[in-house]
């Protein structure tokens, strides 16, 4: 073979080797570059959740501490109190159980939207009081705790339907046995978490640092769920968490402003105070409950006050905003507190177990860009000088865990 000719099948077998090498090469460095811009992205959305929430969050400190300071200031004129109505409640009338706001281009793609929950947590039942220095109400809270597991998910009064879901009257009995025990360290687990939390007053022993603590006292919080919130696939009906009406926090009064309908039954002891009182406690405040009573009383006060926006009558709207000023107000307001011989009998104490005042609140704040969802649990106390922290967890949610909305307008976020 001429050496030429040679040279050129020798050129030509080297290219066809080191064009596939070098084809090899530039897929890798594409792929490699593209992983490096999703990473990229990635890190550039986390950044910029955080800061949504981080300013979502500054600007609830903020309203909860505005909000003390203009009750402070109004105490001696029309006195102190807390209302999901309040500074630190919704951003606009139709938020829901959230408030909607958006951040971003929606049509470059980057709005992010914020979903935001403040709870107050000393509107739920304290589990601290099953550890009262005091045995007489000890025993009172223990009642209290085993109505609260039997009523909250429970069809009596038409809130649910019949569910699988439900705590019977001897698995509450069971839980309760097993929450005791618990508390007193005899049934620990090692994966219950430690934490620091508000110390409580010095008539209650706080032996557990979050509510979710439970889920190892007991397999029935894992069999039932008992402490998530879901969707029955049977019935399509939203189930509750009990940790919605359960905390570790503040002085075991609860604010009768703010409690939900569950815990203010779990008080009485008394079919007609769970039936009958508690339901006026409840509408008392504002508060409707599901049923065809409630729902047309309802629709008439959304009435009144469309009229009254539309008239610009801002004093008649406020008036139409229904809440308790002080614990006294139950006696004036529903019928089951003037009789004294129902309140020996249900061993209530307005001023020991009721107040109008909190400053506990859990503050949940769930960001989302398209199917990306990140949130943020805050736990704050306010006082004089601002607010502290007593807990937060960062946590990665689904978009169907995302608070129910009403309403298809969103607020911006800038104020």
């Amino acid at each position: 073979m001429p050496p030429r000719r040679q040279e050129r099948g020798i050129a030509l077998i080297l290219v066809l080797i080191v064009l596939p090498l070098v084809a090899i090469i530039m897929v890798q460095l594409q792929f490699e570059t593209t992983i490096g811009q999703q990473l990229a992205a990635n890190v550039l959305a986390n950044q910029q959740f955080k800061y949504a929430i981080d300013a979502r969050v500054r600007q609830i400190r903020l309203r909860l501490a505005r909000d003390l300071k203009n009750d402070n200031e109004g105490a001696q004129s029309q006195g102190a109190y807390d209302h999901a109505s309040d500074d630190w409640g919704p951003d606009w009338e139709q938020g829901g159980t959230a408030v909607m706001v958006t951040k971003g281009d929606a049509e470059k793609g980057d709005d992010i939207t914020l979903y935001t929950e403040v709870i107050d947590e000393q509107s739920k039942f304290n589990i601290n009081l099953l550890r009262h220095t005091d045995p007489r109400r000890r025993a009172r809270a223990t009642e209290m705790f085993r109505a609260l597991l039997d009523l909250f998910r429970d069809a009596r009064y038409g809130d649910f339907e019949d569910s699988e879901w439900d705590v019977r009257e001897d698995e509450a009995q069971q839980i309760v046995e097993a929450v005791l025990k618990f508390l007193e360290g005899e049934t620990r687990d090692e994966r219950v978490r430690g934490g620091e939390i508000p110390a409580p007053s010095n008539e209650l022993r706080q032996n557990v640092y979050t509510v979710q603590d439970l889920l190892f006292s007991h397999e029935l919080f894992a069999e039932k769920r008992l402490l998530e919130t879901f969707t029955d696939m049977e019935t399509g009906q939203r189930m509750p968490s009990l940790g919605e009406y359960l905390t570790v926090y503040g002085s075991g009064q609860i604010n009768i402003n703010t409690a939900p309908i569950a815990v203010l039954r779990s008080v009485f002891r008394s079919e007609e105070g769970r039936a009958d009182v508690a339901k006026q406690m409840f509408n008392g405040r504002g508060g409707f409950l599901d049923t065809d009573e409630d729902e047309e009383n309802r629709q008439a006060l959304e009435e009144e006050r469309e009229q009254l926006r539309q008239d610009g009558d801002e004093d008649g709207l406020e008036e139409t905003i229904s809440l308790y000023t002080s614990v006294n107000d139950l006696i004036q307001n529903v019928d089951g507190f003037r009789d004294q011989g129902f309140i020996r009998r249900e061993e209530l104490d307005l001023a020991r177990d009721f107040t109008v005042r909190s400053n506990v609140f859990r503050v949940r704040v769930s960001a989302r860009r398209q199917n990306f969802v990140r949130q943020q649990v805050v736990v704050l106390e306010r006082h004089v000088n601002g607010t502290r922290t007593w807990a937060t967890e960062v946590r990665a949610i689904t978009v169907a865990e995302l608070p129910q909305t009403q309403g298809e307008e969103a607020p911006t976020l800038d104020e």
